[in-house]
C-alpha cells in the first residue's frame, strides 16, 4: 500500500475534482500540446509510433514521479513550519 500522502497526490484521496478553464493558460498550453502531438502522431511510421508512445508514457510516468516527490517535500515543509510557529517563543 502507497503511503496517504501518495494515495492524495495520485487522486485515489481526493476532497474535490479540479476543473481547468479551457480559456486560461493552462488550457491553451493544453491544447497546443494535443495539437502538436496529434500531428506528430500523424506524420510517423507504425515503429516511429511505438517509439513515441514508449517516450509519452515514461514523461507521464516521470512527472507523476517528480509531482509526488514535489507534493510530499512541500506538504512536510509546511507541517515544520507550522510546528516552528506553534513551538517559538515570541517576545513582544
Amino acid at each position: 500500500m502507497l503511503s496517504i500522502l501518495e494515495e492524495f497526490v495520485r487522486g485515489n484521496i481526493s476532497p474535490e475534482p479540479r476543473f481547468y478553464n479551457p480559456g486560461s493558460s493552462y488550457g491553451r498550453i493544453m491544447e497546443a500540446l494535443v495539437e502538436c502531438e496529434n500531428k506528430l502522431e500523424s506524420a510517423l511510421n507504425e515503429e516511429a509510433k511505438e517509439l513515441f508512445e514508449k517516450f509519452n508514457k515514461s514523461q507521464i510516468e516521470m512527472e507523476i514521479l517528480t509531482g509526488i516527490n514535489k507534493f510530499i517535500y512541500g506538504y512536510r515543509l509546511g507541517v515544520l513550519m507550522a510546528t516552528q510557529a506553534f513551538n517559538s517563543k515570541i517576545d513582544f
